[in-house]
């Protein structure tokens, strides 16, 4: 908590100093950029789900179900750009979440998830966009199972997204609403992501964000000729300041 506390306290300093730029932001075919240099989120629900292999000897084995959830912080930034028929939007997240499972066969998982996520989408209904896109996750997850030699991995993924997106701006409020969802194997098994936003700017360039996110993941790698299935869940909600240009 005091890294995510540090890094919203950072980029607060970032924003105030943020130089502004000049767009041609104003018709509906006009180039408009919004840049979110503070967007945290703060998941309430941490679902962890482990299937581990059988132990020797009977007992033990199958779902390790994590009970008792911990989070670390999550930091999460963006920039929106549209104009005309087109948008593009990327961010960026940090999220560090653990558990551990006192019952026996003890089970303690720590992780790290560290991705940038950007789409490219086209209008086809007023405010309605096909997008389509990539996630680069960057995962470290740390598996200790009684009995077994710790289970470390630090994959790389990229995953292809397909996806839709709402967007209608407003002069004072904004509404965006993304569905997107990918792996297909290519990276991770599976991946989805849904957010909702509002951005109310009370002031020219300057606004509010807020909003909540969920995010599920689900990847598996064989060790030992045994295979660890790992499901994360993050959902929570966001808050942050929005430039806009």
């Amino acid at each position: 908590m005091m890294l995510s506390a540090a890094l919203v306290l950072a980029m607060a300093a970032a924003a105030s100093a943020q130089t502004q730029v000049t767009t041609s932001g104003g018709s509906d075919h006009g180039l408009k950029v919004t840049i979110y240099p503070i967007l945290a989120w703060i998941p309430l629900g941490i679902g962890i789900d482990v299937t581990v292999p059988p132990i020797e000897g009977g007992g033990g084995g199958g779902r390790g179900k994590i009970i008792d959830g911990r989070f670390d912080g999550a930091f999460l930034g963006g920039l929106s750009v549209s104009q005309g028929y087109w948008r593009i939007d990327a961010d960026g997240l940090w999220a560090a979440v653990g558990g551990d499972r006192p019952e026996n066969p003890k089970l303690a998982v720590d992780v790290d998830v560290i991705y940038v996520h950007a789409t490219g989408g086209v209008r086809v209904y007023k405010d309605l966009y096909v997008t389509g896109g990539v996630r680069r996750y960057a995962l470290r997850y740390d598996i200790k199972l009684a009995g077994y030699p710790d289970f470390q991995r630090k994959p790389g993924l990229w995953d292809p997204l397909i996806g839709l997106g709402w967007h209608h701006a407003g002069e004072k409020l904004e509404v965006h609403a993304t569905f997107d969802g990918g792996g297909f194997g290519v990276g991770a098994d599976v991946d989805i992501s849904t957010a909702l936003r509002l951005d109310w700017k009370p002031v020219r360039h300057f606004g509010l964000t807020g909003g909540y996110s969920v995010l599920y993941f689900k990847a598996s790698e064989t060790k030992l000729g045994r295979e660890f299935t790992f499901k994360q869940t993050l959902h929570g909600p966001m808050v942050g300041i929005g430039l806009y240009f």
